[in-house]
């Protein structure tokens, strides 16, 4: 294929352009990892678990904490999506005594046709005892990140003894909404209960995020080897294997939500009283219940433990882990008589990018059109939205920069001085993004810069939203598809969120909008209404837009708010024009949606009147 013009000093000044970004920053896009389970990153290298055990401990104290945190990057963002928690299913029965259980509860996806177990018990192998002590189902993990196209929750829980059907049935599960025009709807609390027989049901409490991400948790248990008393461990008792100890208690994740009350997220992912106490062999996991845990993506991962043996506390405390998409780091929490715990927290990615990937996903640098072989299509990058999350929702004034770095340099959608800084009212939380000047190239690397202040110090956030590597090895799953980034300040209660697509071949509309008034007396027409644009795949974009009262007075060009376009190449661009053109004695109407393929020129809405023009400019590789 014929490379097109432009294309090879392009490269080259990418390529030079991304050596200097890696040579600068380099050091902070490493991230440690250990293949080897007995170490875990300190600074200045790694250190060995079994000398952690030689650590001076006061053995009468409780929860020393060791942290051993990676390498953390001076600014981070989290990609991030719309989350659902199932916290807990709690039992209702009206017998007070005590009832095995079996069943399970899954979450189904209903648009992509998936579901995703959450309880599973058998009747004969596995079943779960109740009792008014502890009435709560030993929820599990579901082994994948789920998916919440259409969700709902399906229940099916039983009594062993009777067959008696304790909750059954299907409801659909409430997510915060996709575009959170509602200030106050990124976060949800509710609870769903499912009916059975005699009046006994099952109630759950659920939690979602619009801005969430999952967190994969790893807990170990040690014993420092040196350790003089021994009284916990058991050595090959009962055919096990090695030493270790019998355990029980609880460990929790926490979360620091906005919206909601500080206390309403704790996740159970170890709950086991007493009589159900667990082996532990030591070197190895804890067997969670849950280990796949959603949090918002603007808050820390809090993993709280109170770990007992039959002669008391174990392990006790607390450890915090910031979000990021990469692996968070091991900690340790020291406990009693030499015993400790590593907990380790993998982050992941959204749903849409955590999928496996081969050769046959790479996608081409660029492509030409087939009806327009002029046309060359390659990766470009839009930003859609900049969401502000400001505290108690108050009325902030922002000022600073929103920036970004592509393949050709810097290009800025915001940048306001002090004095003229963007009020932000209260209710509203959709910072003006004003359009770049050429099309984003994304090449093999992007970035955007957030620097965004309040003239009050309300609001501080500071940060970059990065590509990823699997943007340079051009992952077909990173392509096409919304993508979704909170960047937000340490012990800040404000963030920001980026929503943006990389598309894979794109070409880009310059669109023009312009009135010929066919009598004279039409000087000065007030215009009001709407005109968005969409593709196929449904992005859309807001290229006018004013409300009755806030009419525009026009000659002939209308301002758009934005006359860049991106077109993917297997879309047309749709148009929708919902216009009321008002003069002194009367009010015009035009309405219409058009298609225009790739290539075509202009579109023309004719009324007596009035004639309105569309004319559009495509462009392809290199974009200018």
């Amino acid at each position: 294929m014929e490379k097109p013009a432009g294309s090879e000093s392009d490269d080259l000044n990418f390529g030079l352009l991304l050596s200097d970004v890696l040579e600068r920053h380099g050091s902070s896009l490493d991230l440690l990892e250990s293949d080897d389970d007995d170490s875990v990153v300190v600074e200045g290298g790694r250190q060995d678990l079994t000398e952690l055990g030689s650590t001076s401990v006061d053995n009468k104290s409780l929860s020393k904490t060791i942290t051993l945190d990676p390498l953390v990057e001076q600014y981070s963002h989290v990609r991030c999506e719309a989350v659902i928690e199932i916290l807990e299913a709690k039992v209702v029965y009206n017998d007070n005594i005590s009832l095995d259980v079996y069943g399970d509860i899954r979450i189904l996806d209903l648009k992509q046709g998936r579901e995703f177990i959450v309880y599973e018990r058998d009747q004969f192998d596995s079943p779960q005892g109740i009792s008014t002590i502890n009435s709560l189902l030993q929820l599990s993990s579901p082994g994948e990140i789920p998916t919440f196209d259409d969700p709902h929750l399906a229940v099916d829980i039983k009594n062993v003894h009777t067959g008696a059907v304790i909750a059954r049935g299907q409801k659909p599960l409430s997510k915060t909404t996709h575009e959170p025009f509602d200030s106050n709807d990124f976060e949800k609390l509710y609870t769903l209960q499912f009916q059975g027989d005699a009046g006994d049901f099952v109630e759950l409490q659920c939690v979602a995020f619009t801005f969430g991400v999952y967190a994969q948790v790893e807990i170990v248990l040690f014993r420092d080897s040196d350790a003089s008393h021994s009284m916990y461990l058991i050595e090959d008792e009962e055919g096990k294997d090695g030493k270790g100890v019998e355990v029980f208690g609880l460990i929790c994740g926490e979360c620091d939500p906005l919206i909601l009350p500080k206390t309403c997220y704790t996740n159970h992912l170890f709950n086991v009283i007493q009589e159900e106490s667990e082996w532990v062999t030591l070197g190895t996991e804890i067997a969670l219940s849950k280990s796949l845990v959603a949090v918002p993506a603007y808050s820390p991962l809090k993993i709280s433990m109170d770990l007992r043996g039959y002669d008391g506390i174990i392990v006790q405390g607390t450890q915090s882990f910031e979000p990021t998409n990469y692996d968070g780091g091991k900690k340790c929490i020291q406990g009693l008589n030499g015993f400790y715990v590593r907990v380790h927290v993998k982050w992941c990615e959204p749903s849409l990018l955590n999928k496996p990937w081969c050769d046959d996903d790479r996608i081409a640098r660029f492509c030409s059109m087939t009806h327009e072989p002029s046309l060359y299509a390659s990766q470009l990058l839009e930003v859609f939205s900049l969401f502000i999350s400001h505290p108690n929702e108050q009325e902030v004034n922002l000022y600073g920069s929103v920036k970004i770095l592509d393949s050709k340099g810097w290009c800025s959608i915001f940048n306001r001085s002090e004095d003229e800084a963007y009020c932000l009212a209260q209710g509203s939380n959709f910072l003006p993004l004003k359009e770049p000047k050429r099309a984003i190239t994304p090449g093999d690397f992007f970035s955007i810069e957030i620097d965004l202040r309040d003239v009050d110090g309300h609001v501080n956030i500071k940060g970059f939203v990065k590509s990823s590597p699997e943007i340079n090895e051009r992952q077909r799953p990173w392509f096409d598809e919304p993508l979704r980034s909170v960047v937000r300040s340490a012990n800040e209660k404000s963030f920001a969120v980026i929503d943006y697509i990389l598309f894979s071949f794109a070409v880009l509309a310059i669109i023009e909008v312009r009135f010929v008034f066919h009598h004279k007396y039409f000087d000065h027409v007030k215009i009001y209404g709407d005109i968005t644009t969409y593709t196929a795949q449904g992005f859309r974009r807001v290229l006018f837009t004013r409300k009755k009262e806030n009419f525009l007075k026009i000659k002939d060009d209308l301002k758009l708010l934005t006359k860049h376009v991106v077109v993917p190449m297997r879309s047309p661009l749709l148009t929708k024009v919902d216009l009321s053109l008002r003069t002194s004695g009367q009010t015009f109407q035009l309405k219409k949606r058009m298609k225009f393929q790739i290539g075509e020129p202009c579109k023309i809405i004719q009324r007596d009147c009035v004639s309105m023009f569309i004319d559009v400019k495509w462009k392809g590789l290199p974009y200018v």
